[in-house]
């Protein structure tokens, strides 16, 4: 048994690393629009996380529910920068998205990297049937 939480402790550690070594590295599009795809292709929905940096921003996943998880589970992939004037001086496009809170949802607004929004790839309803 000593063994199992041992390995378990291990595996853990090593995907934390992999995580933090994904969340500097350094992104062209192709290779967001890649990391995006491959979030949004796993039906579960892991904690918010940093998926790595496009154009000198931080690229976040941020995992958003309401009243009835993972129901009403939404994922917005954005940088962690604040929708405005400054989020298009850095070449993103600001966006109003649907954001459930409690029995409700409202309207948030984010700043998307501009190659997400074109292809229209920075929200995701993982729960819900397509």
């Amino acid at each position: 048994m000593r063994t199992r939480a041992l390995v378990t402790g291990f595996v853990s550690a090593v995907a934390l690393a992999a995580n933090a070594a994904a969340s500097t590295d350094t992104l062209s599009d192709a290779e967001l629009v890649a990391r995006v795809n491959a979030v949004f292709s796993v039906k579960e929905t892991t904690a918010d996380r940093i998926l790595g940096v496009h154009r000198g921003l931080p690229v976040i996943v941020d995992v958003r529910c309401g009243d009835v998880c993972p129901n009403y589970t939404v994922r917005i992939i954005h940088y962690g920068l604040d929708a405005g004037a400054v989020c298009t001086r850095m070449g993103g496009d600001n966006a109003s998205i649907a954001v459930p809170a409690g029995i409700a949802v409202t309207m948030q607004p984010f700043c998307i990297p501009h190659v997400l929004f074109q292809r229209k790839l920075y929200v995701d309803h993982p729960y819900q049937a397509k």
